[in-house]
């Protein structure tokens, strides 16, 4: 294994390193000491005394030496780890020799430092300290055998021994790729959470709304710059942990001493900071710890906000009636056109004609404010066949040869006389000025299905573009130059208000289709 793939398995190799070496110091030690327990009996226990006091005793200065090496010069340590087998090796070695042959408790050693090595060391390496050690178990039996023959005897445990050696060289690789696999996955997994981590800071550090998370103790947790900003809290702690008592006394005061609901929302105001903050509360679910986010703003912020939203409105409010008024004015400069060379029976009706689009005008501004101040609509019970009648006669008389009917008998729907009007002018309008000009009429059909109602307005002209249809209901959007945009956007909304829908149908031939979807009534 090479060590110094990355820094954290550097790291982790090291502190085996660092480990081993007190280790060995403590194997030394211990051996020091059975050797002086046993000192006078030591015939039945050591062939050769004097070479194993010498051996242990040389062993413990150099693991000492070893040990306060890699203690303050952890440089090179692969050579440092080398240096450790290359002494562990001999030396029990000569243990195995002075004990007359392997014992347990060598080979116990023995198989400990051939294990080890595939940690420190690399894969190659580890297999030379593995046959180094094959060979000094065999050989110095060999050795042996040339002042005394009964050594041949042990022979057979050596090679025994060697072949242990190499069993426990074969599972320390295979424990060795399973360290490497999950300390690289660890690794992969660190510098991914790492990049989550700043990815996360950065984006907290851009935005202008505050969040603050505090955990059970109210200790903060997370905290971008806006949040230490509205609070007054200095950006030196904006990423640290830390009570919030000590740092903003005032809102701990509030969070520790008042019942706050999940979702809920106050606002708070401090000597610390110059700001009103509106502070919105949200409690985290999070596996064995209870946190809470603070979502704060500036509360002068959001009020400028609101007034220009509600300016926005105003100024689509405006734009709608406009809008709206065009219909029945256009109707009133008509009769005005015409009543100069009309008979007095014409000109009571082009009169009676002006007073009622003068009256839809004023009914038209009153119900769009009505809508913008959302006061609810007077639905009633509307014959469909008579509803349409009138209003092809009243409502749209300079284009009823262009109107064809199609409505089934009695059906009835729920629904504001006077919104229903203004929604299928807007409609049959429409439906007239993208009409193809080869087309006799646009159709007007009314049926009854399954679930609703449907009152469909139908031309025969190029229909929708499929990129425009997600647009067709939003608020300014047109495809005619001179148009608003506003139509069906309101009256998108006088049927919603009325418990309907509006929606575009696509059309298998030419055309487009516009329906409206009421419940079924009673």
């Amino acid at each position: 294994m090479q060590p110094t793939v990355s820094v954290p398995i550097y790291q982790t190799i090291y502190r085996l390193g660092a480990l081993y070496s007190i280790y060995r110091l403590v194997i030394a030690f211990c051996l020091i000491v059975i050797f002086l327990i046993t000192l006078e009996n030591q015939e039945p226990h050591y062939t050769y005394p004097s070479l194993y006091f010498y051996s242990v005793a040389a062993f413990t200065v150099i693991a000492a030496l070893q040990m306060v090496l890699l203690r303050f010069y952890p440089h090179g340590v692969n050579r440092q780890f080398i240096g450790f087998f290359l002494v562990d090796i001999p030396f029990l070695s000569l243990l195995t020799f002075a004990l007359d042959g392997p014992n347990l408790a060598i080979s116990i050693l023995f198989v400990i430092t051939v294990f080890v090595a595939n940690f420190l060391l690399s894969k190659r390496k580890a297999l030379f300290v593995t046959l180094v050690a094959v060979i000094a178990v065999i050989y110095q039996q060999f050795f042996g055998s040339f002042f005394d023959f009964s050594n041949l005897n042990n022979i057979g445990n050596s090679a025994l021994l060697a072949f242990l050696f190499f069993m426990v060289y074969g599972i320390g690789q295979v424990a060795i790729n399973r360290f490497q696999l999950l300390e690289s996955l660890n690794t992969y997994q660190s510098i991914e959470l790492f990049k989550l981590q700043n990815i996360n800071r950065y984006i907290l550090e851009q935005i202008e709304v505050g969040y603050l998370v505090l955990d059970g103790q109210y200790k903060i947790i997370v905290s971008n710059p806006a949040a230490c900003l509205l609070l007054g809290i200095p950006p030196l702690y904006a990423h640290e942990q830390y009570l919030l008592s000590h740092f903003q006394p005032d809102l701990y005061d509030i969070l520790e001493n008042t019942v706050i609901k999940d979702s809920e929302r106050f606002q708070f105001e401090s000597y610390k900071s110059a700001y009103t903050v509106d502070i919105r509360v949200q409690k985290l679910v999070v596996p064995h710890q209870a946190l809470t986010l603070l979502v704060l703003e500036d509360a002068q912020k959001i009020n400028q906000k609101v007034q220009q939203l509600k300016l926005a409105a105003l100024g689509q409010l405006s734009a709608s009636i406009a809008h709206e008024i065009r219909n029945p004015l256009a109707a009133i400069v008509q009769a005005n056109d015409l009543i100069m060379g009309s008979s007095g029976q014409q000109q009571a009706i082009l009169h009676q004609m002006i007073s009622k689009q003068a009256v839809r005008i004023n009914s038209i501004i009153k119900d769009t404010l009505d809508m913008a101040k959302n006061r609810k609509t007077t639905a009633t019970k509307i014959h469909l066949q008579n509803f349409l009648n009138d209003l092809l006669i009243n409502d749209l008389q300079d284009a009823r040869q262009n109107i064809q009917l199609d409505v089934q008998t009695q059906l009835f729907v729920n629904f504001d006389d006077m919104q229903l009007r203004q929604v299928l002018i807007n409609l049959v309008r429409n439906a007239l000025r993208h009409n193809d000009e080869y087309a006799d009429f646009v159709l007007i059909k009314a049926f009854k299905n399954e679930h609703h109602i449907c009152i469909d307005v139908i031309d025969y002209g190029k229909g929708v573009a499929k990129h425009d249809i997600s647009q067709l209901f939003q608020p300014f959007f047109s495809t005619e130059i001179n148009g608003t945009g506003l139509g069906l956007y309101l009256s998108l909304s006088i049927c919603e208000a009325n418990q309907a829908k509006l929606i575009y149908v696509e059309q298998k031939q030419q055309g487009a289709c516009f329906r409206i979807e009421c419940p079924l009534t009673e």
